[in-house]
C-alpha cells in the first residue's frame, strides 16, 4: 500500500484528508518538521502534504518553498502537494498545489493525479 505523510496542525483538515485518503493509502501524520524529515527517511513516502500555515515555519524564520526545496533535492522521487490558503500565494516549486477550501474528492484527486503518473520505486 502507497503511504502518505501530512504536515498540517489544523485537526480538523488533518482529519479530513486521513479520511479522504485512509482506504486506499497508508496515511500516517507528522507533528512537526523535524519528524516529517525522519518519518520521510524511515517510512519511504509516494507523498507528502505540507500546510503553507505550519507554525513551524514562522517560529524558525522558514518557508514552505524552503521545505519542498529542501526535501525535492534529497529525495527527488517524492511526491509533494502543498496546501496553500490563497491563490495569490507564489509557487512552492511542489508537484500540485491545493488552495483552501477544498473537500475530500479534491484531495483524492491531487493524490491519484500524481500517484498514478509518478513511477514505481525501483
Amino acid at each position: 500500500m502507497k503511504r502518505i505523510i501530512i504536515l498540517n496542525e489544523d485537526l480538523e483538515t488533518q482529519m479530513r484528508m486521513y479520511l479522504a485518503l485512509s482506504t486506499r493509502y497508508k496515511v500516517e501524520i507528522a507533528e512537526d518538521e523535524a519528524m516529517l524529515m525522519r518519518m520521510i527517511r524511515r517510512k519511504k513516502p509516494r507523498l507528502i502534504f505540507l500546510d503553507e500555515e505550519y507554525s513551524g515555519y514562522a517560529r524558525e524564520g522558514r518557508s514552505i518553498t524552503k521545505t519542498v526545496q529542501k526535501i525535492k533535492k534529497k529525495y527527488t522521487e517524492l511526491q509533494v502537494i502543498s496546501v496553500l490558503n490563497s491563490h495569490s500565494k507564489k509557487a512552492t516549486n511542489s508537484d500540485f498545489v491545493l488552495y483552501h477550501p477544498f473537500n475530500e474528492m479534491d484531495v483524492q484527486k491531487a493524490v491519484q493525479s500524481l500517484l498514478e503518473l509518478s513511477p514505481l520505486p525501483c
